[in-house]
């Protein structure tokens, strides 16, 4: 497996993320298989990093190597008092908030991960143009 810090994009799509994205994210798809790839994926080492929700489109991931030791949580399609309350409870036991879309219904998708390797997942999010929340995290 690659060592995780290390981002190689495509030479398909250098210096654009708008196109990276459209290229590197899993398709839309309906919230009734938004588990099973989540699921399938962990089993195969790669955790979502970001997630986004569409009302007209569903959802799509963006997938990572996990790296070795790390914890993550995956909240797709929420809405905000369920957020609020996932948040909390990853605060209190020292989670960060790694990255948050919000979508056009007001439906949050959010990604918490252990601190050891919070900054290795924002260097990657970075070559997205995806910046970390900024409401979160201690």
């Amino acid at each position: 497996m690659s060592d995780p810090v290390t981002y190689n994009p495509s030479a398909l799509s250098p210096g654009d993320p708008e196109l990276l994205r459209e290229r590197t994210f899993t398709r839309w798809m309906s919230s009734d298989l938004r588990q099973v790839a989540v699921d399938f994926c962990r089993n195969i080492g790669l955790i979502p990093i970001y997630s986004e929700t569409s009302e007209k489109h569903k959802t799509r991931y963006l997938f990572w190597n996990l790296p070795k030791g790390a914890s993550f949580e995956v909240r797709s399609g929420r809405p905000k008092e369920q957020f609020n309350g996932f948040d909390a409870s990853n605060r209190e036991r020292g989670w960060k908030l790694l990255s948050l879309h919000i979508g056009e219904d007001q439906l949050h998708s959010a990604i918490w991960i252990t601190p050891d390797h919070f900054e290795e997942a924002v260097k990657i999010l970075s070559a997205y143009g995806i910046a970390p929340p900024t409401l979160a995290s201690p």
